[in-house]
């Protein structure tokens, strides 16, 4: 069955989370190591990793985050970030929680975006910022691959595994680094920040 056919299906339940692939255990885990690396030409990639036998996951996305804090501020005191993400057009929202640790990464999914900021502005948070990006989801071997085109910053591929096993952090970086390489994604490309930050330095 191709992606199309699976998209047309009203029976797939795949299709109704707008995916066109079974994530697996692809999104399962505490921990989530990921590289990020600056490109010229995301058609380049997505022709090299087709060729390299990868699956699309999501195409055409358009995600918005939405970061949600106490007025206090407590969550980034701590080295956190709480995001509710929305991914349009295939419909899916995530709840997610980054940090302290660098790795640290734990996600559900959500029925419904309004509903969801509204649960936390009843507990007390408030928007803390708003980060939106164009993006495709590629499975390739044990990785999953993001790319993104980013208003006002450019164009960026992640590579990213998650696992419950923080003894393997180290071991799937060096993994990633390289599948980087054979990919031909240069090593002064790497950004240790996230969009957020980079976005807020060109404010």
């Amino acid at each position: 069955m191709n992606a199309k056919t699976m998209i047309a299906s009203p029976a797939s339940a795949l299709a109704r989370k707008g995916m066109l692939a079974d994530p697996g255990d692809h999104f399962k885990g505490r921990y989530e190591v990921e590289r990020k690396y600056a490109v010229d030409d995301l058609t380049e990639i997505t022709v090299r990793i087709e060729a390299d036998g990868a699956s699309p996951f999501t195409l055409g996305n358009r995600e918005t985050d939405v970061f949600l804090d106490w007025p206090d501020g407590r969550l980034a005191a701590l080295g956190k970030q709480q995001v509710i993400r929305s991914m349009q057009p295939s419909g899916r929202v995530l709840w997610f929680v980054k940090g302290p640790q660098p790795d640290e990464c734990i996600a559900t999914d959500m029925e419904d975006f309004d509903k969801a900021l509204a649960m936390l502005a009843a507990l007390g948070c408030v928007e803390a910022d708003r980060v939106s990006k164009q993006r495709d989801i590629w499975f390739l071997g044990d990785f999953h691959l993001t790319l993104d085109r980013v208003p006002g910053l450019g164009d960026f591929v992640e590579l990213a595994i998650m696992t419950d096993d923080e003894e393997s952090l180290a071991g799937w970086a060096e993994k990633i680094e390289a599948f980087a390489a054979d990919l031909g994604l240069r090593a002064e490309a790497l950004q240790t920040r996230s969009y957020r930050a980079m976005l807020a330095d060109r404010r």
